[in-house]
């Protein structure tokens, strides 16, 4: 309480001495301050700007590829992969909660949905105005819950958008189109309409994709007040090939799976009662389907020269269809393991910020206060397959209100930035489930001498309601021309999603998790001037209550800490060749804590074998010093670029990542994901109105794995064997882009 108190004395303060200013208008970064929340400064933090001349770099790769080339930031892909597909971003070494720890935002509202849905990333690249990246817990202040390890803010271009048409094609069968319009209907009113069409065949056997996406956006300016008018539809099919086995005794339904045999075939599955002398080539194909729109309308009020209100509303409804089929499956006769699941998602949001400067002699000042609602529906239910009757219908909603303030001083004469923000959002989450155990595949199923077990358990009706703070505080001061030194300290929270809260193959009964929270620095230096920029930054994250993944269900472990360095760099080396490239060093380890074999959900003990074996014959082992897994301690991306002659340019990039510890391995005592280079080149051709882009991924045809999940068991029978998720072999691409 006290707490709150003094953070509302500093806001009542700064916001009478702000309304008293009567001076010219002071620059903000970035200068626009239409869908960003930045335009209030975030002193201290790590921040990247990539701007659209930066995104025209990167015309053959996918949004997280383009993201994951600068430091911070690593990528994990699982089913295919391809082209952004079921791709997820790590920021600052989450592991396999990446996806909840990071915040992916368009034009500042949450693309995070209350699930662990993968983020839709075909936003055409055109529409695109710049992205801004947040490293760090910093952005909890400005958004809320899920910016842990940082935030991600893709903001598209409403103006100044020039029409062209775009075509690709690539190896798998991959054939994109993009279109970008732009009308100017008088001088108040503007429109502009993007379009993409994605399909191919993909890298591994059934696994096609197939994506559309629509961005409509309309400007209108009353006076000086503007507003704007987003409205996005996305619809996309997926095949999902699944892992392949790798490593560890063959068991009979493993035969058919086997990564040695072909790193690009499907996982067709099979039995040790019924399928294990041949291939199940007849198992249905998974899937995940994926419809979602959205509308939002936003007003800026410029109230005078230094003062304006922003007002945001919106709303988004989406569908994700999903089937994933047993080991016995077949595409005539369903196994009681099969599950096909339709969840609906919708919620409103509304957003409201007051922007106010000020800049005199000695100082500028520059304060937002804003309030954030948001309410989300989760209707979820389970069938054995799509024409059969429900199992399970889990309902569930969450509703956010949040109020928070961040101001940003500058201090003229020592070059001396200064920022300050505070967020308190209390969220209230009430979910329920029914269960029909008449319905196909829902039944109780007797193990004989281990007694009955349900397929899936009845959760228990949960309603709470939590308050959580963010907090951040930081400045940078510029040591010279060229260099500067910044420093923050920030705290952040990430409150359960409903996934997290419900594990459907897991002996679970409640909804309940603990918010978890954290607390980490940031120090570093950047340097500026004429070939070379140069940013280096240490950091240190510490977590408590940390949602995991452990011993068959989703719970609350013991504090993990994380630190690192970050580096990005870019060098001229004169006017036609360039170099630029990032380097990330990190580490992500439990500080205590203890883990112990467990019990299967049948009743049997988890054999020890292994862990007595390997760890000296100890049955309980302490976790201080243990890695999480999933984090490559070095990775480092080098792209050089020349202008082969007027027009004609060539990049050529390479990508390394760190061996790294399995899925489902906090033991750290699983063979290692393998270490691998990536080589990327491509040609771009400019000539008037005409583009045309050649490339090929993976140079080398290196074959690598970024993702495997490790047997929950580890006994010696178990040991070494994991389902492992292929990278796309050597593939090509070709682009062609016309501007009229």
């Amino acid at each position: 309480m006290a707490k709150g108190l003094l953070f509302s004395i500093i806001i009542f303060v700064t916001f009478i001495t702000n309304i008293s200013a009567e001076t010219p208008e002071i620059l903000i970064n970035p200068s626009s301050e239409e869908y960003t929340r930045l335009s209030s400064g975030l002193a201290g933090s790590n921040i990247t700007i990539i701007s659209k001349e930066e995104l025209k770099l990167y015309q053959n790769k996918s949004l997280p590829k383009i993201i994951e080339s600068y430091s911070g930031i690593s990528t994990r892909t699982t089913a295919a992969g391809y082209d952004g597909v079921y791709t997820t971003l790590d920021m600052r070494g989450f592991g396999e909660t990446a996806k909840s720890n990071t915040l992916i935002l368009i034009n500042g509202r949450r693309l995070n949905d209350v699930d662990m849905s993968t983020i839709n990333s075909h936003i055409p690249t055109d529409s695109i105005e710049r992205i801004e990246i947040i490293r760090g817990g910093s952005a909890a202040t400005l958004y809320g819950s899920g910016a842990v390890g940082g935030a991600i803010n893709i903001v598209t271009n409403n103006k100044d958008i020039i029409n062209s048409l775009k075509t690709s094609i690539g190896s798998y069968g991959n054939k994109s189109a993009n279109i970008s319009l732009f009308t100017k209907i008088n001088d108040q009113s503007s429109a502009g309409l993007f379009g993409s069409q994605t399909s191919n065949s993909n890298y591994r056997d059934a696994s096609d994709f197939d994506e559309s996406n629509i961005l409509l956006n309309m400007k209108h300016k009353v006076g000086d007040i503007t507003l704007n008018l987003d409205v996005m539809s996305v619809g996309n099919e997926k095949d999902l090939p699944g892992g392949r086995i790798k490593g560890g005794e063959v068991y009979n339904y493993h035969i058919c799976n086997r990564y040695e045999d072909s790193k690009t075939a499907r996982n067709i599955g099979g039995s040790t009662l019924e399928n294990g002398d041949s291939c199940n080539t007849e198992r249905r194909v998974d899937y995940a389907n994926t419809e979602m729109d959205s509308i939002n309308a936003s007003v800026i009020i410029p109230v005078n020269d230094f003062n304006k209100i922003f007002i945001n509303a919106g709303y988004r409804d989406k569908t994700d269809k999903s089937f994933f089929g047993a080991n016995a499956n077949t595409a005539s006769t369903p196994d009681n393991g099969d599950r096909y699941t339709v969840t609906t998602i919708d919620g409103n949001n509304f957003n409201s910020r007051y922007e106010t400067k000020q800049v005199n002699e000695t100082h500028s000042n520059i304060l937002s206060i804003g309030y954030d609602y948001a309410h989300s529906f989760y209707d979820s239910t389970k069938h054995r397959k799509e024409d059969e009757a429900m199992g399970q219908q889990i309902f569930a909603n969450l509703k956010v209100r949040s109020l928070y303030f961040q101001n940003t001083t500058y201090v003229n004469e020592s070059d001396l930035t200064i920022s300050l923000g505070y967020r308190d959002e209390k969220s209230m989450f009430g979910a329920r489930d029914d269960i029909d155990k008449s319905a196909p595949g829902f039944a109780d199923v007797d193990y004989g001498e281990y007694g009955i077990f349900p397929v899936i358990y009845d959760m228990i009706t949960h309603n709470d309601t939590t308050s959580n703070q963010a907090f951040n505080v930081g400045f940078e001061k510029k040591l010279n021309r060229d260099l500067s030194l910044y420093a923050s300290y920030a705290e952040s929270f990430r409150i359960p999603n409903i996934d997290e809260r419900v594990a459907s193959s897991s002996p679970k009964t409640t909804f309940d998790l603990k918010p978890q929270e954290s607390e980490g620095y940031d120090i570093g230096v950047r340097y500026f001037r004429d070939k070379l920029n140069l940013d280096v930054s240490y950091y240190s994250i510490d977590t408590t209550n940390e949602i995991q993944y452990r011993n068959l269900i989703n719970t609350n472990v013991d504090p993990i800490e994380r630190k690192g360095f970050d580096i990005d760099f870019g060098y001229s080396l004169d006017q036609s060749n360039k170099l630029r490239g990032s380097f990330s060093y990190t580490v992500a380890e439990f500080t205590s804590g203890t883990l112990t074999p467990g019990v299967s959900t049948y009743g049997e003990s988890f054999a020890p074998n292994t862990w007595q074996n390997l760890l000296s014959g100890v049955d309980t082992l302490n976790l201080r010093g243990k890695s999480v897994p999933l984090i490559s301690p070095i990775q480092f991306s080098l792209a050089y670029e020349t202008e082969v002659r007027n027009n004609l340019t060539l990049d050529l990039e390479l990508n390394y990542l760190d061996k790294k510890y399995v899925s489902n391995d906090e033991e750290n005592i699983e063979p290692q994901i393998p270490n691998y280079y990536i080589v990327n080149s491509y040609f771009s051709f400019v000539d008037k109105n005409y583009t045309l882009n050649f490339g090929v991924n993976n140079l080398f045809d290196e074959a690598a794995y970024d993702y495997a999940v490790s047997s929950t068991f580890h006994n010696d029978a178990h040991y070494g064997l994991s389902n492992v998720y292929p990278l796309p072999d050597r593939n090509l691409f070709f682009n062609f882009g016309y501007t009229f």
